[in-house]
């Protein structure tokens, strides 16, 4: 095996990651995630890891049409916006837009989202049952730039795991709709079904 196809396959594995015009490093960690529906946070301490957040925004606002459908909300009501980088062991892994229904979770502006866990925010203020609820996602490669791109991986573009979601609560009602980012080098989904 040549040195060259040692390099790529420490590249497919997530070892390693390269930046046009850079050169090829060391990844500092990869984190692989057989699925299961729990939060960033319970999912970076299963994974030994400290998770952390830095909070972009967190208020009311106007949020993409679709989001109002997938949330089952009239295009008058009010939603909750969440903005932030998710680390693990200070490490960008993720910028995450997540929208919630204000009328059905009021008080979600008086959390700090960079201390607390949206999650279980939601499960002791609200009683909601993650457990018994579910999610629908899609999720594809994408290749990004400018902001997004220097946050996650310190560079012009990089390429980022795109996961879009909607949280169901066990009646089938839902939850928050989130738009993430995942670091493509750092971040791998393992299916079982």
């Amino acid at each position: 095996m040549t040195v060259r196809r040692a390099i790529d396959a420490l590249v497919n594995e997530g070892k390693l990651y390269r930046v046009q015009g850079k050169g090829t490093f060391v990844s500092q960690f990869e984190l692989d995630k057989t699925y299961q529906k729990q939060g960033f946070t319970s999912n970076m301490r299963s994974l030994g890891l400290h998770p952390s957040s830095k909070v972009l925004f967190s208020g009311e606002c106007a949020a993409p049409k679709e989001v109002y459908a997938h949330l089952e909300m009239e295009a008058d009501e009010p939603i909750f916006c969440l903005v932030r980088i998710r680390m693990a062991d200070m490490e960008p892994i993720a910028i995450e837009h997540i929208w919630l229904s204000l009328k059905r979770f009021p008080r979600l502006p008086e959390f700090d989202f960079s201390t607390e866990s949206l999650y279980e925010v939601l499960h002791r203020e609200y009683g909601l049952d993650f457990v018994n609820g579910y999610s629908k996602q899609r999720v594809n490669a994408t290749t990004i730039s400018g902001e997004d791109a220097q946050t996650l991986f310190g560079a012009k573009k990089g390429v980022a795991l795109r996961i879009r979601n909607v949280d169901y609560d066990k009646t089938h009602r839902p939850i928050a709709a989130t738009d993430a980012l995942y670091h493509g080098a750092k971040y791998t989904l393992d299916f079982v079904i």
